[in-house]
């Protein structure tokens, strides 16, 4: 047997054997080398290279908590399986320059997991740190339209419902309220597992049941499209290509759903925000550009805002482990910049 490397904490220990054997099953050519990638929150990819070319192998899918559970229960089939699927109709239905084919191999004899296995896309992947050492101002700008272009790009993608992937049915089901309402659920199950940690003060749940009010009571026309849930730099690549810079790969689709696109603006205008704010406008407006503006409905979006960074604001302000930026503030009092940002762009 081959040595075994640990390639991350999470797929643990793999050998080179393991590697050939999905090369052979999948018809990929002969296996040449593997190498680790260290972008990723969750260490779930490594660098597969073939003679027939590189790979990205995608492991140890993430496991499913259903509605109103606190602990999480194995089930191997749902991460992947949605990928899959929302890759497949990125490809067929919009020109987003996702990884296809993306083969999914169901079976866990190999590594004790099913996997998946797509080809390595090209061009830079940047995270909202070190864009700003590697690339000058006039690419960083044309980086934030190209940005915008592919979120509207991708919104093409449409469904009649909104919806997500059941974890016990493994397909496509509609959320019971609509997409706003889910939301509004995500949002409060956030706030519950908050308040736990004693991180959420009375202004802060008053601020959020506004906006939940607010944004269920607006009337406008909501069309549902494909939302990422996580569209930022880390989650694709770019390239220039005759002089011009392009969203070259877009990948990491496990939080993807059908719901309102304006969801998928927020979490890279508040990178800007804090990074670069004079790009957050350039972003916004190259998509808002590319759309029908009045998809964009101020009441939801400060609801989808207090969303995205209640996700921050849960896991930094623990007071275990609490970062300096919680410190001495609520997340009333730190989510507003983001949120009064925000809507003076729209």
């Amino acid at each position: 047997m081959s040595e075994e490397i640990v390639y991350s904490e999470r797929l643990g220990a793999l050998s080179d054997a393991q590697f050939e054997a999905v090369a052979t099953r999948l018809g990929l050519g002969r296996f040449l080398s593997a190498e680790p990638i260290s972008s990723g929150l969750f260490g779930q990819n490594v660098f597969v290279t073939t003679t027939d070319g590189t790979f990205v192998l995608r492991g140890a899918p993430h496991w499913v908590k259903d509605a109103g559970k606190i602990e999480y229960r194995r089930e191997d089939r749902w991460q992947f399986t949605k990928e899959k699927y929302f890759a497949e109709q990125l490809h067929l239905h919009t020109k987003a320059p996702v990884p296809w084919p993306m083969l999914y191999d169901e079976d866990s004899d190999i590594f004790g997991w099913p996997y998946l296995v797509m080809p390595r896309m090209p061009g830079h992947c940047f995270n909202e740190r070190d864009i700003l050492k590697s690339v000058d101002p006039a690419d960083r700008h044309a980086v934030a339209v190209a940005l915008g272009e592919m979120l509207a790009e991708m919104q093409r993608l449409t469904s009649p419902f909104a919806g997500d992937f059941g974890s016990r049915t493994i397909k496509l089901e509609p959320y019971p309220g609509g997409a706003v309402q889910h939301v509004v659920d995500e949002t409060m199950a956030q706030v519950s597992m908050a308040n736990a940690h004693g991180i959420v003060t009375d202004q802060d749940r008053a601020l959020i049941d506004s906006a939940a009010t607010a944004a269920r009571a607006s009337q406008a026309e909501l069309v549902n499209t494909y939302v990422h849930c996580d569209y930022k730099l880390n989650n694709l690549t770019v390239a220039k290509n005759q002089g011009r810079w392009r969203v070259s790969g877009l990948f990491d689709l496990h939080e993807a759903r059908f719901g309102d696109g304006t969801l998928d603006i927020v979490r890279q205008a508040c990178s800007y925000l804090d990074t670069e704010p004079a790009l957050a406008p350039v972003f916004v407006d190259a998509y808002r550009a590319n759309i029908d503006s009045r998809r964009i409905v101020p009441e939801r979006t400060i609801l989808y805002v207090l969303n995205d960074r209640m996700k921050f604001w849960g896991y930094f302000a623990r007071p275990e482990q609490r970062a300096k930026w919680t410190q001495g503030t609520s997340f009333a009092e730190w989510s507003s910049r983001y949120v009064n940002a925000l809507v003076k762009l729209l």
